[in-house]
């Protein structure tokens, strides 16, 4: 019965994406544009991990020991856009008319030197990117939106499941990483198979997910998973240039951050239903 099940929710999710652009632009201004990339996610299978960590703002402690595998999750989600790129500085600045990064044009900052509104926005709280969010849903009449962490670790692998980082299984190819000591321009390392930047490194992003570290049950279906409805911390994927190890970088590293935290090395990137998007 789990197969028949697995199987059908396949078919809808194939004859729902086949009538969606593979590419959408968005224009917020003459001059800003948001690229979104079609995911067409398959059911996909991934370890469950108990050794979850949480950032209670500069301490890190682990919640449940030592990171141990303990099962399998099964996860179906339905066809989705994601942000080819990290929300830059640009973009935020022209919705929200201000900018809070600490890496900026007045900082110093090589990569400043050549289009420093090219680096990705940090400083922003969970809740931040929600107001950014909410502001750029009235001005383009769009409905974008954080991912989950589902979506997110689904886009992350790129096509290519089980990768210890976004698009790759070494860290240079494809991240900005401690040994870098600031963020950088956002798309300047290699994409991962779905053309998705940054995934791993430069900054961490923020997801829709409430933090619980028994959420998933080891070898349970989900459909569309949205994490719990309640929590102290939100869920925070994929490392930064700051991150103090490189296993923050990893694309199934669970973190959680209280939401009002801020820090020059999280951001966020866009996600939005494929539903009702017009060929």
């Amino acid at each position: 019965m789990k197969k028949l099940t697995l199987s059908f929710f396949g078919c809808m999710m194939i004859l729902c994406a086949s009538a969606q652009p593979k590419k959408i632009t968005i224009a917020v201004n003459d001059k800003v544009k948001i690229d979104m990339v079609l995911i067409t996610p398959d059911t996909f299978v991934r370890k469950n991990y108990c050794g979850d960590t949480v950032c209670d703002y500069s301490r890190i402690c682990p919640v449940m020991g030592k990171r141990a595998y303990n099962g399998y999750d099964t996860i179906v989600l339905a066809p989705y856009y994601m942000a080819r790129f990290e929300v830059t500085q640009q973009l935020y600045s022209a919705v929200m008319h201000q900018n809070p990064s600490y890496w900026n044009d007045n900082t110093n900052h090589s990569a400043c030197q050549n289009t420093p509104e090219l680096l990705p926005v940090e400083k922003v709280s969970w809740y931040d990117a929600q107001a950014f969010i909410d502001s750029l849903n009235k001005l383009t009449g769009m409905h974008f939106r954080l991912p989950t962490e589902a979506e997110w670790q689904y886009a992350a692998w790129g096509e290519r499941p089980r990768l210890k980082y976004s698009g790759s299984d070494t860290i240079m190819p494809v991240a900005w990483d401690i040994h870098q000591g600031f963020t950088h321009l956002v798309g300047s390392k290699r994409p991962n198979g779905y053309g998705l930047y940054d995934m791993s490194g430069n900054v961490a992003e923020w997801c829709s997910d409430w933090f619980s570290p028994d959420y998933y049950v080891p070898d349970s279906l989900y459909y569309r998973p949205n994490g719990p409805e309640t929590g102290e911390f939100k869920l925070l994927k994929g490392g930064s240039w700051g991150s103090s190890t490189l296993r923050f970088l990893e694309v199934d590293t669970r973190v959680g951050c209280r939401p009002e935290y801020i820090s020059n090395g999280i951001g966020f990137r866009l996600a939005m239903d494929a539903e009702g998007v017009e060929p």
